[in-house]
């Protein structure tokens, strides 16, 4: 379920409409015709440049600052050639992120890779007598590129005989009243390399280690991100080590995907058709997943790290282990694969994408979840949030929770047990299957009688509920900024 602001209540989904391909024009044969090709030297190419080559026998595309000739993939391409070519000649980024942002593009066109996309060389002044020529400064892809100092982060530390624990702040000129960061890497007992992503911005920390640590804590509240080092020796390093040219350097968070091993430590049934695993990073990667995001599953008969699933991070237990809610379909072939993973069995990820800034959830009081079966994996964080951060102390919140029958409903003792804790949420049960004392039936604006079009409103679930929610949300008059949807 991938978060989308709400600048419009439209939504890109996941699910792509599929063309019959030419017989030897598959995934796999795609795979084999480019292994073929021999990839040139990246070079800069303007939008001017990229703009000429927009027609079947000569198309480019742009995708995250790489452009790439995707001529020969336009027979390929499951959704079709005028699919395709809408992005032909253009930055397509948005319009691939739309779609299918979950494809690995950097590997299904690696060797097609042509450029970077550059501005258009500025004129500049000329010394007289002295010719003078222009080049446009190549720019690798947008998660490489070094930005301009907006956005500060600061690094400090201190330590201990027996600890040393190194500190990143993130600082903003932003007024956000809601701040949060999350990280991913590597720390394992000589060196670390980490990401820690704040707001728009991302900082990393990448240095070999003064000595070797025995374990480590991670730390995180709002803008403040740390490392605990516990030191296998007890002494006073001079220092934390040595940093690498990288080291403490700011980028742009631009969704760039990491991949990851994961073993599964459990898998237990939580409804009749739903699995709940819980999984350990392997190989010293750590992470803490922003509320809102994916992983993507890759299948395990794809060697090409192509085709994969994206499923919402629904439980962050700790830096080594999240949890999974994934209902098993009949004919899915991820979901079966995935709900079938036992206890030892590995598997390969990528993650992660969106995460939600929690100042949009804070501009209003009254915030109304709507959820439709496993529709409730992006919201069980949110909701813990919302009951447990001191920035929505004054803040309501309302769960409708839509199900077929009682034994459909998802995690139920869990909500329950918060809402008794924490007061929150107030939950609203509605079935569509069964005959009980709760409201029944599907999605209708009687079911949202109490609640004022001036609410915020969060929908997530299958793609029919997602539809008719936002024409109930239209038709209470409840405007289009105050609708945000999930997509699976």
């Amino acid at each position: 379920m991938s978060f989308l602001k709400p600048a419009s209540p439209q939504v890109a989904s996941n699910v792509r409409n599929k063309i019959a391909l030419k017989p030897g024009h598959s995934l796999m044969d795609w795979v084999r015709f480019k292994s073929k090709n021999k990839p040139l030297q990246p070079r800069r190419i303007t939008p001017q440049e990229l703009g000429q080559h927009k027609e079947i026998g000569d198309v480019w595309t742009a995708i995250h600052g790489a452009v790439y000739d995707i001529t020969a993939y336009v027979d390929y391409h499951p959704g079709g050639a005028d699919e395709l070519m809408r992005g032909a000649g253009i930055d397509s980024t948005d319009l691939f992120n739309e779609v299918h942002k979950w494809v690995n593009f950097q590997n299904m066109l690696k060797e097609y890779l042509i450029g970077y996309l550059v501005d258009t060389p500025k004129k500049v002044s000329q010394v007289p007598g002295k010719a003078s020529l222009t080049v446009p400064q190549l720019q690798p892809p947008v998660s490489h590129r070094v930005i301009p100092v907006g956005t500060k982060f600061t690094f400090d530390s201190y330590q201990t005989e027996r600890c040393f624990t190194l500190i990143v702040y993130g600082k903003t000129t932003l007024t956000n009243q809601v701040k949060s960061c999350f990280f991913y890497g590597m720390i394992n007992k000589k060196a670390l390399k980490v990401f820690v992503h704040c707001i728009d911005k991302k900082f990393l920390l990448d240095l070999s280690l003064y000595s070797d640590l025995q374990k480590f804590d991670i730390r995180s509240s709002n803008l403040k991100f740390e490392i605990v080092i516990h030191k296998q020796l007890e002494a006073i390093w001079p220092s934390e080590g040595a940093h690498s040219s990288q080291s403490k350097t700011i980028s742009e968070n631009s969704n760039n995907l990491v991949v990851f091993e994961v073993i599964c430590t459990e898998n237990i049934e939580a409804t009749h058709d739903t699995r709940l695993l819980t999984f350990r990073y392997l190989h010293d990667f750590h992470a803490l997943p922003p509320m809102g995001s994916h992983v993507f599953v890759f299948n395990p008969d794809d060697k090409s790290l192509v085709d994969k699933k994206p499923y919402t991070v629904y439980n962050v237990i700790d830096h080594s282990t999240f949890q999974l809610l994934v209902k098993k379909y009949k004919n899915g072939i991820m979901s079966t694969y995935v709900c079938s993973l036992q206890a030892n069995q590995t598997a390969q990820m990528q993650g992660f994408d969106h995460f939600i800034d929690l100042n949009v959830l804070h501009k209003n009081k009254n915030i109304i979840i709507l959820a439709a079966g496993t529709g409730i994996t992006p919201f069980y964080r949110i909701i813990k949030e919302l009951s447990r951060n001191k920035h929505f102390t004054d803040h309501s919140c309302s769960l409708i929770f839509f199900n077929k029958t009682q034994s459909d409903i998802l995690e139920k003792e869990k909500l329950e047990e918060l809402q008794r804790q924490m007061k929150k949420p107030e939950i609203i049960h509605v079935l569509s299957q069964e005959n009980w004392d709760g409201l029944t039936g599907h999605i209708e604006l009687s079911h949202l009688t109490k609640f004022s079009p001036k609410s915020l409103y969060l929908t997530c679930g299958p793609k029919m509920f997602m539809k008719k929610s936002v024409e109930v949300l239209s038709s209470k008059g409840v405007p289009h900024s105050n609708i945000i949807e999930f997509s699976g």
